[in-house]
């Protein structure tokens, strides 16, 4: 393998740092959207933020998981959150589901029982990808270089789904979707696009609130009685 090669994918996968065309670096902030603006992250709940209470909540995704154009305050992963249960917020702007899943990896605790998992998949086209270069696409521009049929789609969905399932367990995972382009039979709950921020893009405050207020009905189905 080329050294480059192994050097800048390394450097992304490790270390969060782009690796430009001229060989200058940059640190990678996930949290860049289309418009170029920068936002630090919401991992920590200004509120719900109590590692030793009972339930543990993560939520990962893209922008609509990050609540692109809503205060923390509003987003459906703080609107979980109460005196007995944490929420985290790993949504990072313009990522697929491939971001997601190794987040989760870096998060995950095997021997945990108190941690749950919402997985708001983005849209199914996006994914890490280098040119030749070993420069890395935008994910929500990939579409425009690469061109994907509905098979390695699908594929690539299927394979990080049950990868995820089968590591970390089915039972501690909800799936969400929002784009309807992947099997429906795959997910326990829909986002709603009820209301938009300001983009005209993003879920407004009316959408997180509908979105969480379907997770705490499944959730309390699936964890009332256990945790």
């Amino acid at each position: 393998m080329d050294k480059k090669v192994k050097y800048n994918v390394d450097k992304f996968y490790y270390e969060n740092h782009r690796v430009s065309k001229d060989g200058t670096e940059r640190g990678l902030n996930i949290y860049e959207n289309n418009f170029g603006k920068l936002e630090g992250g919401r991992q920590h709940d200004p509120i719900y933020n109590d590692e030793n209470v009972r339930r543990q909540i993560y939520t990962f995704g893209c922008s609509w998981t990050y609540g692109w154009g809503v205060k923390q305050t509003q987003t459906f992963t703080h609107l979980l959150g109460d005196e007995n249960t944490s929420v985290h917020n790993y949504g990072a702007g313009g990522t697929g589901l491939d971001f997601a899943v190794k987040t989760l990896s870096e998060v995950y605790i095997p021997t945990s029982t108190r941690q749950i998992f919402i997985i708001t998949v983005p849209h199914y086209f996006r994914r890490t990808w280098f040119d030749d270069d070993g420069v890395i696409y935008k994910p929500w521009e990939l579409k425009e270089f690469v061109d994907f049929n509905e098979y390695n789609n699908y594929f690539y969905f299927l394979h990080q789904y049950n990868l995820v399932n089968k590591f970390v367990g089915r039972d501690k995972i909800i799936w969400g979707t929002w784009d309807g382009d992947l099997p429906a039979e795959y997910f326990d709950v829909n986002f709603d696009l009820v209301d938009t921020t300001e983009d005209g893009l993003h879920p407004g405050p009316k959408a997180h609130k509908q979105y969480a207020e379907r997770l705490k009905k499944i959730i309390k189905e699936k964890y009332e009685s256990t945790r």
